[in-house]
């Protein structure tokens, strides 16, 4: 397993296995509402004995963090079976107080609306954790009956919301780890759809998905840009439903360590397959991990992790 990424001494990020769902429509949409119950119900159901704080923006809510008790955990519930008290900023976050590490460490779940037709989901764990891949199945099998945008499931690297001034620092782990999942939840959404683009889009620029995970989920926006089959390696399972696309990148994810040499051809296939509906670069570029201006190197190291598959 990999260390944690390190800033001035202190742990930045931690190996972690990620789930980053963007969904279509707000957390009060009936299907919505009812594959994230899923997907928290399976959370809380393997996870709950390690959580230690939840926050909950919502209207009447002001977001402090507070100790997780039963009746929080089933409050919080009730919320996401009816999420009637949505408001700017609302979201909800999860996670346990493991302090030595950091504030709040993982297990994570976080949910939020963005702009008015995304829903937000993070579940980040330990990659270690025992029965991860049935957890991770079941997680997948929620997300499967949900509108869809996009969404991958993977190892990556977990850093706190707390630590967002520090994104900058995750492309360099790009270099080792070519299959880590390292983008924060938000930092990709206004790439996913035209509209939310503070940039122009020029020449033939598109929305695209937020990244290519071990399990890639490609929504109905994406799919008339897609071929209706692929060349793929054996080892790659893909499931074509009426309105997604699920890609899975062989039995279990991998880190993609160079150091390792592990074999990362079938997500290099995925990508190939899903160039047409990648994110675009400019936005990436301009946008992501703190922009091309967050350090003297930082365009170079956005662009090696946008092209780290290729």
């Amino acid at each position: 397993m990999p260390a944690p990424l390190m800033y001035d001494d202190e742990i930045a990020a931690l190996p972690a296995f990620r789930m980053l769902a963007y969904l279509d429509g707000a957390p009060d949409d009936p299907r919505i509402a009812l594959a994230v119950g899923a997907m928290f119900d399976a959370f809380v159901a393997r996870f709950g004995g390690d959580l230690g704080l939840i926050s909950m923006r919502l209207v009447g809510r002001t977001g402090k963090p507070s100790k997780v008790t039963s009746k929080a955990l089933k409050d919080l519930r009730e919320w996401i079976r009816a999420p009637d008290r949505l408001d700017s900023g609302a979201g909800v976050r999860l996670g346990s107080l493991n302090t030595v590490e950091l504030p709040p460490a993982m297990p994570w779940f976080r949910l939020e609306p963005r702009y008015d037709d995304q829903t937000l989901v993070e579940i980040s764990v330990a990659p270690d954790a025992s029965e991860l891949l049935g957890f991770a199945d079941e997680i997948a099998g929620a997300l499967a009956t949900a509108p869809m945008i996009c969404a991958a499931q993977g190892f990556g690297f977990f850093l706190p919301t707390a630590y967002d001034s520090l994104n900058w620092l995750l492309p360099r782990l790009a270099e080792r780890y070519k299959t880590a999942l390292l983008h924060t939840l938000d930092m990709p959404s206004c790439g996913l759809r035209r509209a939310h683009s503070t940039m122009t889009y020029t020449g033939d620029m598109k929305p695209g998905i937020a990244d290519i995970g071990w399990r890639t989920f490609i929504g109905p926006e994406y799919l008339d840009r897609l071929p209706k089959s692929f060349d793929l390696p054996r080892d790659v399972r893909v499931e074509a439903r009426e309105t997604m696309l699920i890609l899975t990148a062989g039995d279990a994810p991998v880190w993609g360590d160079v150091q390792k040499a592990e074999n990362i051809d079938s997500y290099r296939a995925i990508a190939a397959a899903l160039a047409p509906v990648r994110y675009p670069y400019a936005i990436a570029l301009n946008q992501n991990f703190g922009g091309d201006t967050a350090a003297s190197d930082q365009a170079d190291l956005i662009k090696a992790h946008y092209h780290r598959l290729d």
